[in-house]
C-alpha cells in the first residue's frame, strides 16, 4: 500500500513500485515535452513581438530557432525530465557562463521574468506548476544580474 503524502504536498504515484513519489513540474505536465516546447516557444514570441521585452530580445541572435531548441531541451532537465540539453550537446552547461558576456541588469532580469510568467500563463501552464517553478525562476533571474 502507497503512503498517503501530507496535506498540501503534492506527489504522484510511481506505479511501477506503487510508491509516492515527489511531482516535479514535468511530472505534472504528464511528462509532455511538447508542452515545455509550446512554454518556450511563447515566450520567445513575445520576447519578439511585444516591445516590452524590446532589450531582452536585442540580446538574442536573429534566429531564435537555435536558442527555442537549447531553452526547451534545459527546461526540459530543469523540470524533471530527462537530460535533453544534455543529450543534444554533449555536456552541461554553467548557466552563470553561458550568459556572463550578456550585461544582465534588473530591468533584463525583470522583462525575462515577466515574459517567461507571461509564457507560462499563455500556456494555459497548470497554476501547480507555476507556483512551483516560480520562486526558482526568480532566485535563476536574480543570480543572473551581472550589472
Amino acid at each position: 500500500m502507497a503512503a498517503t503524502p501530507r496535506s498540501g504536498s503534492v506527489a504522484a504515484v510511481d506505479t511501477s513500485t506503487d510508491t509516492i513519489a515527489p511531482a516535479t513540474p514535468y511530472r505534472l505536465l504528464c511528462e509532455d515535452e511538447t508542452a515545455i516546447r509550446r512554454i518556450v516557444d511563447r515566450f520567445y514570441d513575445l520576447m519578439d513581438q511585444d516591445p516590452a521585452y524590446a532589450a531582452l530580445r536585442t540580446m538574442h541572435a536573429p534566429d531564435l530557432d537555435p536558442m527555442r531548441d537549447r531553452l526547451t531541451w534545459w527546461l526540459t532537465n530543469w523540470f524533471g525530465g530527462p537530460p535533453r540539453y544534455q543529450e543534444n550537446t554533449g555536456g552541461g552547461v554553467c548557466i552563470t557562463a553561458a550568459h556572463r558576456g550578456f550585461p544582465i541588469d534588473a530591468d533584463a532580469r525583470d522583462q525575462w521574468l515577466q515574459c517567461m510568467r507571461r509564457a507560462l500563463m499563455d500556456t494555459g501552464t497548470p497554476d501547480t506548476v507555476r507556483q512551483m517553478v516560480d520562486g526558482p525562476l526568480a532566485s535563476m533571474a536574480k543570480f543572473l544580474r551581472n550589472c
